[in-house]
């Protein structure tokens, strides 16, 4: 039986390197459709690639010290990995190179050959296993069957547990130390007779490079404040040089700026934009009921606080978000601010019908991870139902290039509401190549003439002028409208070195 134990072990390690490597390439080149492409493929190629060598490696060198020293080796490639990530910058590609080129290699360079190696040792576990070929279908399906649910396993208790437990550097260092394990248990011919001296001294070697691993882990240290199931949370200074801002980073991506002597205080161009659209449609000190459809730094429900009567819910999916905002931003929710967490579209669908509000606002769409589930229409028809008769849904989105994704919001919601219109900052209209912020209005009463939005015409003319579909439940391809952004914004980082 230690055979297929061996197999579930080791292709557990590989999946659970699959899972964390989108996260440690996040702050570098963030979370986008081409950086888990990326690590999917590069983990497949270096399973492919394993698998072929492991064959031809287990029919010319057949024996446990061949094995022992694979799980040895991958446990030096997990621990290269760790010191990889702390030069990254230096081994990029020409700044020349397309944007897709760079996510590639650099995820190649860091898990090509971890992935190669971790998937070696499975092909000669069943080699080693066979004892007539006779056998040969059980053994082969007992190695196989063992290392997928020790791949399922790894995945699940990577992503619902680990990361948030220990943090993605240590967990490599894990790796490291469990390959270091399965090198021992693989008995091995160096390791000598079970009572020998030398024995003794492979297992203080295998101690010691294990003392090595867990210390490589802290020394990498970690770059998030936080890391939480869904994100990399970090703080970093604010734009300003002010000592009291703090800028809320998710995945590498700044969320939101909080000026700790001022919470209320508005910093991006959409939360003024979001402040202009309510002041229009709702006097200030008013009674103003609102939903928001994520919460981040949570300035904008401090906003909503200070300047109108009434209450707010957040939903926020993330609970070490909404842990982070209390603990280092300031955040005291309250009777009048409450938070729920979970999905925003999940907690609006568990809400009573009779549960209205004068505002939904949306801040969830975080660059270039937009949730799709809070794009379709029959989303945008839950909204509907939990706004009041003149109330109105905000949505920040950001888009640019083509703006493929803006059309097929603006289209979508027209579907379901008959007011849509668009808000953007002076000369951000009509969109042009570059990234820009606007702010989605849709209700079911005519908004207010106070509003500077875009004209119906201009709005027709744009929705009209290029690719859009609307988004549902069955097909909302989110990812595939943003691609040309995220190729813009990652060619961006990649030339500003992050």
């Amino acid at each position: 039986m230690l055979a297929p134990a061996l197999a579930f072990v080791g292709s557990g390690c590989l999946l659970v390197l699959e899972i964390v490597a989108a996260r440690l390439i996040a702050p570098d080149l963030g979370v986008s459709l081409y950086t888990w492409t990326s690590v999917i493929g590069v983990v497949l190629a270096g399973v492919t690639l394993g698998n072929f060598l492991g064959g031809r490696l287990a029919d010319r060198r057949p024996d446990t010290s061949t094995l022992a020293l694979l799980y040895l080796a991958g446990s030096a490639a997990a621990l290269v990995v760790l010191g990889v990530l702390q030069v990254v910058h230096s081994i990029e590609l020409p700044a020349t190179a397309p944007a897709l080129l760079q996510v590639v290699w650099v995820t190649a360079l860091l898990f090509l050959l971890p992935a190669t190696l971790l998937a070696m040792p499975t092909p000669l576990l069943t080699r080693l296993s066979l004892a007539s070929v006779e056998e040969g279908g059980r053994v082969v399906g007992r190695i196989q069957a063992a290392a997928a649910l020790g791949s399922i396993v790894g995945t699940f208790l990577t992503g619902f547990f680990l990361i948030s437990w220990f943090g993605t550097r240590h967990i490599v260092a894990g790796i490291a130390c469990v390959l270091l394990v399965l090198c021992v248990l693989s008995r091995p011919r160096w390791l000598g007779r079970p009572r020998g001296v030398s024995t003794a001294a492979g297992l203080l070697t295998i101690i010691a490079l294990a003392g090595v691993a867990v210390g490589a882990g802290w020394a990498a240290g970690n770059a998030c404040l936080r890391e939480s199931n869904y994100y990399c949370i970090t703080l970093v200074p604010g734009p300003s040089v002010r000592a009291s801002e703090r800028t809320l980073e998710l995945d590498g991506l700044p969320h939101a700026t909080v000026d700790l002597a001022d919470p209320a205080k508005l910093t991006y161009s959409y939360e003024g934009l979001y402040a202009s659209i309510l002041k229009a449609a709702y006097p200030l000190h008013s009674r103003l009921d609102a939903f928001f459809l994520g919460g981040g730094g949570y300035v904008f429900p401090r906003w909503l606080e200070a300047h109108y009567r009434g209450g707010s819910v957040v939903a926020e999916i993330d609970p070490a978000v909404t842990a982070v905002a209390e603990r280092y931003l300031g955040l005291r929710p309250s009777a009048r601010l409450r938070v729920r967490t979970g999905d925003a579209r999940r907690v609006l669908a568990g809400l009573p019908a009779s549960d209205r509000y004068d505002a939904i606002i949306g801040d969830a769409f975080n660059g270039m991870e937009v949730p799709w589930q809070l794009t379709t229409r029959q989303f945008d028809a839950l909204v509907a139902a939990h706004l009041r008769s003149r109330g109105i849904l905000l949505v920040n989105l950001i888009d640019g290039v083509h703006d493929d994704l803006l059309r097929s919001e603006l289209r979508t919601l027209q579907q379901v509401f008959p007011y849509v219109t668009v808000v953007a900052a002076p000369g951000a209209w009509p969109p042009g190549p570059v990234r820009i912020s606007y702010v989605l209005v849709a209700s079911k009463a005519a908004p207010s003439e106070r509003l500077p939005v875009v004209s119906p015409v201009s709005l027709d003319r744009f929705v009209a002028g290029g690719h859009s579909v609307v988004l549902t439940d069955d097909h909302a391809p989110v990812e595939q409208l943003l691609a040309p952004v995220s190729a813009q914004l990652l060619r961006a980082q990649l030339e500003t070195g992050g």
